[in-house]
């Protein structure tokens, strides 16, 4: 009977340990923000307009296309002219410095080893330079920035497409002028691709739609599992529902239970164990992610701090702690209190005090 008690309180303590094991998943969502400019102009610009100066060759590989509205500054709105911004790009033509013929060798084996076919492969290759400049002018005449997007300092190569043939790949190289000028029109939109990406990072206003994770419980036993997982659908669902052009005002008070939950169990769970600290370090994880997307930049902070201290995977804590910052630093430099407002580019419009019929 002894014998049999000893087995029941071992049982029932190795179920009660089983139970307070914290487990944890990793849990991807989705969510939209946007970024905010870094280098911010008057909040009142809005509309921009683009043309390019091309060398000669770069006219003819171009024929009747026209680039102008190829580029794209994402917030703003393109006009044909007498934007608040005026993008200048300069594209000298393409030298080439060398042509050859790349040779590749595709080898296949059996399983033991050996070699069952052999097949060479041939295709024509350039080395060529270019040079881009870019000129950023507001409406007024004033000089905002020039630089040099590409120098002749730079190499780059183009390779053409494959064939059997040696031959066919080196008659290809023989009409020169086609190549040529092939290559100047993927060269042109590319660097323009090139430039909308920059100048969007700079000035634009991207939006994003990503995936992101956060951790939870996984162990069906804790007593936690349900309720963490019920108030994790709360903030998961209440993410997905941002809209870039809404405040998300709506979404911070939805969330207020779950914050209220999360915040709950790292007070019940306090102890030194690891089980105690994989808990409060999956609440602080939840709740910074939360905090950043709903931009509280100091709240996020906070948790991403309190997770270093709670010393369960502090990397993690240094991560997030360096994402609140970034937010911080960005509001602030464009003076914004959020990243979520109404911008609805098509309403947008050139300066009023600029004639479209002025030729200027």
């Amino acid at each position: 009977m002894r014998k049999i008690c000893l087995f029941l309180v071992c049982f029932v303590s190795i179920q009660l340990a089983n139970a307070q094991r914290v487990d944890l998943d990793r849990f991807s969502f989705n969510v939209n923000y946007r970024e905010l400019p870094q280098l911010p102009l008057d909040s009142n610009f809005r509309t921009y307009d683009f043309n390019c100066k091309l060398g000669p060759l770069m006219k003819i590989a171009l024929g009747n296309e026209s680039p102008d509205e190829r580029l794209v500054i994402q917030g703003w709105k393109w006009l044909a002219a007498n934007g608040h911004l005026t993008v200048q790009l300069k594209m000298e033509d393409l030298i080439i410095t060398k042509s050859d013929i790349s040779q590749r060798e595709e080898i296949k084996k059996d399983k033991n080893g050996n070699v069952v076919s052999k097949k060479t492969y041939y295709s024509p290759l350039l080395t060529y330079t270019y040079a881009a400049r870019v000129i950023l002018k507001d409406y007024t005449g004033r000089q905002i920035d020039e630089y040099q997007l590409v120098d002749r300092s730079q190499s780059f190569t183009y390779k053409g497409t494959e064939s059997g043939s040696r031959i066919g790949a080196a008659n290809v190289l023989l009409n020169m002028v086609f190549l040529t000028t092939q290559v100047s029109r993927d060269v042109l939109y590319n660097t323009i691709y090139d430039l909308s990406a920059n100048l969007t990072r700079q000035y634009g206003y991207m939006e994003k739609r990503i995936t992101d994770m956060v951790w939870i419980v996984a162990n069906k036993k804790h007593p936690e599992y349900n309720r963490f997982r019920s108030n994790w659908g709360i903030v998961k669902n209440a993410l997905f529902k941002i809209n870039t052009n809404e405040s998300v005002e709506p979404i911070w008070e939805e969330v207020q239970p779950a914050i209220a939950y999360f915040e709950k169990i790292r007070n019940q769970y306090s102890d030194n164990d690891k089980h105690d600290r994989k808990l409060r370090y999956a609440s602080h994880f939840i709740l910074s992610k939360l905090y950043f997307y709903l931009d509280k930049p100091e709240l996020a902070q906070r948790e991403a701090s309190d997770l270093i201290l709670n010393n369960y995977d502090a990397r993690d804590g240094y991560h997030l702690e360096s994402m609140a910052n970034y937010l911080k630093n960005e509001l602030a430099v464009n003076n914004r209190r959020t990243r979520y407002f109404p911008l609805y580019t098509q309403s947008f419009e050139g300066p009023r005090n600029v004639s479209l019929y002025s030729g200027q």
